[in-house]
């Protein structure tokens, strides 16, 4: 045996207070708690949850393919930004939400979004150039050629080597 073990004490037996609901103050501790409990669950009633719950499981499902629900979460998460919740992502829940709008084949709804996500104040130049591009495709898959041309142009005087944006506004204006 090692000596550590050895110089080691053996347990004391504690015996617990028995607490019987026959007991004042036992019966009072519980409905303590009990009211204590029915008030917390009374103020969450009608709270929207977590909003960084809903943008995981929106995220989560869109990775699946399923963008009824994606979408679903994610306007949940919009509500609560909406509503002065504070949310460290905004600008990715606006963008995220946008993109499965156009992924389901709805880039009208998209633009709303992308338009939103260009407004987020902590945003920084090379996120907002990618914000414009992904509304030019949005305009464009909407046929709205004039604003698709529009928002590529705003990247293209930014940064004429974005991606392929010098195509894509020789492609509308031909």
């Amino acid at each position: 045996m090692p000596a550590a073990a050895a110089a080691a004490p053996a347990p004391v037996a504690v015996a617990a207070p028995t607490v019987t609901l026959e007991q004042p103050e036992a019966k009072s501790a519980l409905s303590d708690m009990f009211e204590e409990f029915k008030e917390d669950v009374e103020e969450t009633q009608g709270e929207p949850e977590d909003p960084d719950t809903h943008y995981n499981l929106g995220i989560a499902f869109k990775e699946m393919g399923l963008m009824d629900e994606a979408i679903g979460e994610l306007q949940k998460v919009c509500q609560a930004i909406d509503h002065g919740h504070q949310f460290a992502q905004v600008m990715q829940a606006y963008t995220w939400l946008a993109h499965c709008f156009v992924e389901k084949g709805v880039p009208q709804a998209a633009v709303k979004w992308y338009e939103k996500a260009l407004k987020v104040s902590t945003a920084d130049e090379e996120s907002k150039l990618a914000v414009y591009y992904e509304l030019g495709n949005a305009y464009e898959a909407a046929g709205n050629k004039k604003a698709a041309l529009d928002s590529f142009m705003e990247v293209y005087g930014a940064n004429i080597d974005y991606r392929d944006v010098a195509e894509r506004i020789k492609a509308l204006k031909s």
